[in-house]
């Protein structure tokens, strides 16, 4: 299925609280993709959304969500986490659209870097960073302690 998207009928706006169904509802239609049992709960999204509400955003299209990015600080360093845009809305550059929005909210936070995680087997996604210019970086390793083991992450089939 085609959409009709073009600029005049997308929004990119700071992603509310009452978003959380339908954005959910975007990240559970997408292949691959990583859902957290707690972390990614109504109340786990609230609560990320309630400390960083200006980063977080959503791309409307005819008052439908068809992109979603999670962001956040520490007031140092941010993060970008679950990055979607619905697979018929693809290749429009709202990826590219939300990414900007979230990195200007950012810079109006004074914050000065960003890093993401990229699964390596989400060929998809990885080809994305790297066409924005983001850098992979093999200095650094990647740690992981885990305090709440119910907080079990589901791949979409």
């Amino acid at each position: 299925m085609k959409n009709n998207m073009n600029d005049t009928n997308l929004t990119i706006r700071p992603m509310k609280i009452d978003d959380f169904e339908q954005v959910h509802s975007l990240w559970m239609e997408i292949h691959g993709f990583g859902i957290r049992s707690i972390d990614d709960s109504k109340e786990g999204v609230e609560r990320f959304i309630r400390r960083n509400p200006t980063t977080s955003m959503v791309a409307v299209c005819d008052g439908k969500i068809v992109g979603a990015i999670l962001c956040g600080h520490d007031g140092r360093r941010a993060g970008l986490y679950h990055v979607c845009v619905q697979e018929n809305y693809r290749k429009h550059g709202i990826g590219q659209k939300l990414v900007e929005r979230c990195l200007e909210a950012l810079k109006a936070e004074k914050i000065s870097k960003v890093n993401l995680i990229a699964f390596k087997q989400n060929e998809i996604g990885n080809r994305f960073w790297q066409s924005l210019g983001w850098k992979y970086c093999d200095n650094v390793n990647y740690y992981e302690y885990v305090l709440n083991e119910e907080n079990i992450t589901v791949f979409n089939p």
